[in-house]
């Protein structure tokens, strides 16, 4: 198998369940989709569709695999090979429950600054164009990205979309990935649940 890692990303099984939680009756985007984890987990929560976007052909067919493999092949679904921050430029407002899961964007301190545009650009757009009443689960892997940083990349991104938006729940990597007291950069997965009125 070529890719990232095994291309099943342990350390967001908790996160996953929680977007089936969520999923129910809704219009899913998963950007940055890899091979569809999240996808699965939506449709296994009852959404009524999803898009899964990745800039990889390899990732998309293995999307679609995954999909047949647990029997959501027929369900409402487009496998999009797609650059994720352009698609998000471009899309309309149809969605209402979006995944913003991206690789890391910085994973030495000076990619630090393009890492903190792409993501606030990424959350600005999602926040901006999501359905009132919608749910955004966004990421960030980058250790060089902490939680403090993030967030505020996010608040700055909410201010710049315009939109009320509130913190449902911060989200990490599971208990199977423990962190170091002495190591804090261990935690390097940070995730936060929007609600976007």
């Amino acid at each position: 198998m070529n890719g990232q890692k095994t291309g099943f990303f342990l350390d967001q099984k908790e996160n996953r369940q929680k977007v089936s939680r969520y999923a129910d009756g809704r219009s899913v985007l998963n950007c940055f989709s890899y091979t569809g984890a999240f996808s699965v987990y939506a449709f296994g929560g009852g959404a009524l569709s999803v898009d899964s976007v990745d800039s990889s052909g390899n990732a998309i067919e293995k999307c679609e695999r995954n999909l047949l493999l647990n029997g959501f092949n027929s369900y409402p679904h487009s496998c999009i090979k797609a650059d994720a921050l352009k698609y998000l430029d471009d899309m309309n407002s149809e969605y209402d429950l979006i995944i913003l899961d991206p690789p890391a964007f910085a994973k030495h301190t000076h990619q630090k600054s393009s890492a903190v545009r792409a993501y606030r650009h990424s959350n600005r757009q999602a926040i901006r164009k999501a359905k009132p009443g919608s749910f955004l689960f966004t990421f960030s892997c980058s250790q060089v990205i902490d939680n403090s940083l993030f967030s505020g990349i996010v608040h700055s991104a909410a201010i710049e979309a315009e939109r009320e938006v509130k913190i449902l729940q911060q989200m990490t990597q599971g208990p199977d990935h423990p962190v170091s007291i002495f190591h804090p950069e261990g935690q390097y997965l940070k995730g936060i649940l929007l609600y976007v009125f």
